[in-house]
């Protein structure tokens, strides 16, 4: 297990769902009536959209765990991603209320 590439996974996985669906410039997007409810359930879930946003940095690349076989170091990356996201979002969320933005 490499926690730099795991640091580094979990760090954009929750950055980039407090952007899609949390983030008010996004709220054109995650507050509207014509989103399936699969997806609203999707972007309410940090670790479901970690497994999803861990899959696809796995796929490009970012992968906490180097076995050899590529797709096990994928499937790896999403669940390192269901851990890791609601956990960085978590410090991200407290960074931002207090410092009161």
């Amino acid at each position: 297990m490499n926690w730099s590439t795991f640091a580094t996974l979990a760090t954009l996985a929750a950055t980039i769902h407090w952007a899609v669906a949390r983030a008010q410039i996004m709220r054109w997007f995650w507050d509207a009536a014509w989103l399936p409810e699969l997806l609203c359930n999707l972007l309410a879930c940090a670790a479901c959209s970690g497994f999803w946003l861990g899959l696809g940095l796995g796929l490009l690349g970012i992968r906490p765990l180097a076995t050899g076989h590529a797709w096990l170091d994928v499937a790896a990356a999403g669940a390192c991603g269901i851990v890791g996201t609601p956990l960085v979002e978590g410090i991200l969320l407290w960074g931002l209320e207090r410092s009161r933005i």
